[in-house]
């Protein structure tokens, strides 16, 4: 395995806090045969003079500086500049373990599979390990359901892909959409793949409190309306029809109208968007019942109960959650 270059990328956007901090993680790698692909995709604060004081000393880094086309186009670019065996992304605000590429090659090894992932992740509030590693494989459609519940870490990051399964299928982001992009990415990617090498060890550290995440300031037309055109976009273009993955979809949908509530409810602009607000608590009271019968963790459940009674009250308990995270060190 120590034959196989791995491109590890990652695309950066004003985030000169963490970006220094992520490119390390990268650099300390027990795997040592690496690519560092580092996309500076028009930052305006110091995260492009950083790429270039770390590029400057680490000849495995290759820095690319473009105009802001945002998570779509600065993921394309690392795809195009890539030339490793196989490639992982990296979120600039995250870090990943020591044994991160190691972990997730043994797993390729293991499966032979086209796309690898971890189960788990560490975050701000669970820092412990798992007690026990399991490693199996998934069918395009179990992964794809597992994405949509989702069961697994969502997005592109914490996962292994092998590069020329991306190129032989033409796979890259959707430029025209403005969250959730990683979503269809992994389950188009899942529904061409062999089959999806899947591990339990955390590797991988989700950053859950930085303020200035995409996914935390509200933003209703980017992120709310944004999440119902990705999941309208998923369901109209992937071509699986198995019911697994219809239930997981239907779960999805009804998470993106809740989603859109909250960005609706974070923002206080309940009458600016009045006639989606509205929309968004008739879809989830209508569909909670059934919505209810799928297979959902308690936690879940429960919120698409209370959604049955009070949809507004339900996205109040997740924000209040959100914050909770935020504030956690």
């Amino acid at each position: 395995m120590s034959d196989f270059v791995v491109s590890v990328c990652v695309c950066i956007y004003n985030n000169e806090q963490y970006v220094a901090q992520c490119i390390e993680s990268i650099q300390n790698q027990n795997y040592s045969n690496l690519e560092i692909v580092l996309v500076d995709d028009g930052s305006t604060d110091r995260s492009g003079q950083i790429v270039d004081e770390y590029a400057a000393k680490d000849n495995r880094i290759k820095a690319i500086h473009q105009g802001n086309s945002g998570f779509s186009g600065a993921r394309n670019a690392c795809l195009d500049n890539a030339t490793g065996d196989f490639l992982a992304f990296v979120d600039s605000d995250d870090t990943i373990m020591p044994d991160f590429v190691d972990y997730m090659l043994s797993i390729q090894r293991q499966t032979g599979a086209d796309i690898v992932i971890s189960k788990n992740c560490f975050t701000n509030v669970n820092m412990q390990q798992v007690s026990e590693d399991h490693i199996v494989e998934w069918s395009p459609d179990m992964a794809i359901a597992e994405f949509f519940y989702p069961r697994v870490p969502l997005g592109s990051w914490n996962k292994l892909y092998r590069r020329d399964f991306l190129n032989k299928n033409g796979l890259r982001f959707v430029p025209e959409l403005t969250t959730g992009e990683g979503l269809q990415f992994i389950t188009h990617a899942a529904s061409l793949a062999n089959c999806v090498g899947v591990g339990s060890r955390k590797v991988y550290w989700y950053r859950m409190n930085n303020p200035n995440s995409a996914t935390t300031k509200a933003n209703v037309e980017k992120q709310g309306i944004g999440s119902l055109k990705t999941i309208s976009y998923i369901s109209a273009h992937l071509q699986n029809d198995s019911l697994i993955v219809k239930k997981a979809m239907k779960w999805h949908y009804w998470s993106c109208y809740n989603y859109c509530l909250r960005q609706i409810m974070n923002a206080n602009a309940e009458e600016q968007y009045s006639e989606l607000y509205r929309e968004c608590i008739h879809y989830l009271r209508s569909n909670a019942l059934a919505v209810s019968t799928l297979d959902l963790p308690w936690k879940h459940r429960l919120i698409v109960l209370i959604s049955m009674i009070s949809p507004q009250f339900g996205a109040w308990c997740m924000i209040s959650k959100k914050r909770y995270l935020l504030k956690s060190k």
